[in-house]
Formats: C-alpha cells, sequence, structure tokens
C-alpha cells in the first residue's frame, strides 16, 4: 500500500503533529507501506519560518502537488483544513480506487470555542484578526474537508460528538484513533513507593500559557502551601524563561517551585523518574500526549476532561478527573495523595498499566485496517 501523509506544518521531530506524523509513517512503514510526506518543507522548501500567509497558501500549494502526484497513491491521509480545494475540483490525477482520509490532531472548532470562553472569562486576550482566519476562514476549511473526505481520523470522543452535532459529519464517516507512545515511554520501571516523610513530588508538562491552565497551577501551589502540605511542583517545557515563571507565583509557595523551561523529548522519561504526580490542568487537548507520557512514566494525574483524558483516567483507579478550572477540587485531589501514600502508589501502577498497550505499531494497525477497509468500500462522497 503507498500512502502519502500531508500536514499542515514543518515535519520536525520535536513538535506535535509533525512528530506524530512522522511516528505514524515510521510505524506503516514497519508493516510495509510505502510512506511519503507532504509539509511545508515541501511546500515552501528552505524557509524556516512561517506566516498566516503561509498557512492561507498551503491548501493551494498541496492541490498543486496532488494534481501532479495523487496517482501514486492509494491513501491520501492529510490534515484537516487542507485538501478541499482538490476535493472540490473532484479529485483530478487521483487513481479509480483510492481513500482520501481527514486527520485531526485537535479539532479547530472546539479548541476555538475553549479560547474564546477563556477570553470572556478573561484569562486570555484574542487579537483582532483572530477570526478572520484560525477563528473564521480555517473553521471553514477544516468543515469543508471533514464534509468531503471518505473518513475522518479524530483523537477523541469529545472531538467527535462535535463533528456529528454541530459539523453535521455522518459518524459513520469518523473514527477515534488516538497518538502511540513513542519507544522511549515502553518498557519503564514500575512506581516504587514514596521515603517516609517525603514531599509529594508532582509535575506540570506543558507551555506556560493560560489555556494550560497555569492561573490553576499558580492557585493550587499557593493553597497547599497555606495549608501546610509538603510537596514540590517542577513545571517542564514552559518555554519561558524560569525567573518569568516564578515571578507568577506568591513568595512562599515559590520555595517549592522548580522550572525546566526546556528539555530535549527523548529525555522526558528521566526527567520524570522522579515524580508522583502528573497536575494537568488544561482547558483544551486535542489528545494530551504529556498525559499519557507521563502515566507511562508511573505518574498518576490529577486531569481536567481534556482530550483523551476521559478515556485513560478512571476516577479513583488511574488517577483523578476534576472539573476544568475548579481549584478546590484540585486541590483537595492533590491533597489527598499527599495524605494517602499506599493508594498513591496504587494509582501510579494502575496509570502505567492503563496506556501500556498504546504503541505506534498498535496504532499503525488500527490504521492499516481503516484503510483496507476503505479501499473495499465504494466512495460515498
Amino acid at each position: 500500500m503507498r500512502i502519502l501523509l500531508g500536514i499542515h506544518h514543518p515535519l520536525n521531530p520535536d513538535m506535535g503533529a509533525p512528530g506524530v506524523t512522522l511516528a505514524l509513517g515510521q510505524a506503516l512503514a514497519a508493516r510495509g507501506c510505502q510512506v511519503d510526506y507532504f509539509s511545508y518543507d515541501d511546500a515552501y522548501p528552505g524557509l524556516r519560518h512561517h506566516t498566516t500567509v503561509h498557512e492561507l497558501r498551503f491548501p493551494w500549494m498541496l492541490t498543486a502537488h496532488l494534481l501532479r502526484a495523487a496517482s501514486r497513491y492509494d491513501v491520501l491521509d492529510i490534515t484537516t483544513g487542507d485538501a478541499w480545494p482538490w476535493m472540490r475540483l473532484g479529485r483530478p490525477g487521483a487513481r479509480a480506487r483510492h481513500a482520501l482520509v481527514t486527520r485531526s490532531h485537535g479539532l479547530e472548532h472546539t479548541f476555538s470555542e475553549r479560547l474564546r470562553a477563556d477570553a470572556r472569562a478573561g484569562h486570555l486576550s484574542l487579537s483582532w484578526k483572530y477570526p478572520l482566519y484560525h477563528g473564521g476562514y480555517r473553521l471553514w476549511e477544516v468543515r469543508q474537508t471533514l464534509l468531503r473526505a471518505d473518513h475522518a481520523v479524530l483523537l477523541n470522543t469529545q472531538d467527535v460528538a462535535y463533528a456529528t452535532e454541530r459539523l453535521g459529519v455522518p459518524a459513520r464517516r469518523l473514527s477515534v484513533i488516538p497518538h502511540g507512545l513513542d519507544v522511549a515511554f515502553q518498557g519503564l520501571p514500575s512506581p516504587t513507593p514514596s521515603a517516609p516523610g517525603a514531599p509529594l513530588r508532582v509535575a506540570c508538562v506543558g507551555s506556560w500559557l493560560a489555556l494550560k491552565g497555569r492561573a490553576e497551577m499558580v492557585a493550587a501551589a499557593t493553597h497547599l502551601h497555606a495549608e501546610g502540605v509538603s510537596f514540590t511542583l517542577t513545571l517542564y517545557g514552559t518555554g519561558n524563561p524560569e525567573a518569568e515563571v516564578l515571578a507568577a507565583f506568591p513568595a512562599g509557595a515559590r520555595e517549592h517551585v522548580r522550572v525546566v523551561p526546556r528539555y530535549p523529548r527523548a529525555e522526558l522519561p528521566r526527567l520524570l523518574r522522579d515524580e508522583e504526580v502528573l497536575f494537568f490542568p488544561s482547558h483544551s487537548e486535542g489528545f494530551g500526549m504529556a498525559l499519557v507520557e507521563s502515566m507511562a512514566s508511573g505518574l498518576t494525574p490529577v486531569s481536567t476532561p481534556v482530550g483523551v483524558a476521559p478515556q485513560v483516567v478512571r476516577d479513583g483507579e488511574t488517577g483523578w478527573l476534576v472539573p476544568m478550572g475548579d481549584v478546590a477540587a484540585q486541590v483537595a485531589a492533590l491533597r489527598s495523595l499527599a495524605e494517602d501514600r499506599a493508594r498513591l502508589l496504587r494509582l501510579r501502577e494502575a496509570a502505567q498499566v492503563a496506556v501500556r498497550d498504546m504503541t505506534w505499531r498498535d496504532i499503525a494497525e488500527r490504521t492499516s485496517i481503516l484503510y483496507e477497509s476503505l479501499l473495499r468500500s465504494p466512495r460515498t462522497v
């Protein structure tokens, strides 16, 4: 089977969606598929910095490529929002029997609604330009591809519900296929008990953004300190300088906090080796790779119900699901883990087991089965 994976980004293994696209392609190749890619690297060779103009042009650059190359492929698996011009032209150059899959790395519509809600609540400010492209035209492009593709792959059940109920996409043309764990996160050692009297070791993994729940991180640390809970909080991958992040915490709480602005992705299992709990108060996730990777590393999550969390976090079994923005509930969950270390260990062990089978080998198998099914079936769009 010959496959084209198209993505609306540079093909950088250290970036989120591009990294998982490469990982999927490698896993499909390991199954004997021939995999090619089309990304910003092909549309804009030699260009390192991209603007909204490049985003706007990409569907048309992809269309020009497909006019030349579509006949080579059995399957065209393209990110949402990008293949609509080619589809509206009638898929010129495609094989008589082919499958066009559109793949979401987090549905733009649900992300946009959460962003607007946070802006209304005063948590962030949106540019006047936002409704013109990312909050407007891009949403139209994404809906067009969802409606016109043979099938769409989404990352979570919330996005599926939105696509069917709000965008009018038939449920039969939607599948949930998650991301897989890189080899570095497979076969990691089982969690070990806390030392008697040791502080609860809490980690946050992700950018220092309002949408990632930074206000809740500050509030939780402040409350835990005020209540006399012994804890450490390490923020990995903030992207912002340590001094800037620490300045957001009150003086007393700041003593518990450590900041690691950047790290090589392959180093994350080692960095998380001494952590016990992932605090994941995010407001929006397409998937939540940091959540799954942390669970694989033996951390139990205290997470909002975003992205894949409702599928892997079972309340009181593998961790705790807490309401978005509910600092009291988040602090209560963290405090309960500090107070019952035997239960903490059981939750950590169960969390690690819960994601053990989420390998790229398994994801590639599920993806191949979908491709083969589509190629056997008559087109319905």
